[in-house]
């Protein structure tokens, strides 16, 4: 767990002043954009990996 929270302020970190500059926006603003596509991709991901394990069953190694 503490690996992957590394991993999304390291990607907020490095993304936050480039979305800043591309899109001509404050740091805040850009830091509510990123906040949202990363809640927006958690959950997305989550649900995705949950219907895909519904659907085709987990396999023999995860039982």
């Amino acid at each position: 767990m503490l690996h992957a929270i590394g991993f999304e302020i390291g990607f907020v970190a490095i993304t936050l002043p480039l979305f800043a500059w591309w899109l001509e926006m404050t740091l805040l603003d850009a830091f509510m954009l990123d906040a949202g596509l990363t809640l927006f991709f958690m959950f997305f991901t989550f649900f995705y990996n949950w219907t895909f394990d519904k659907v085709f069953g987990l396999p023999l190694s995860a039982q």
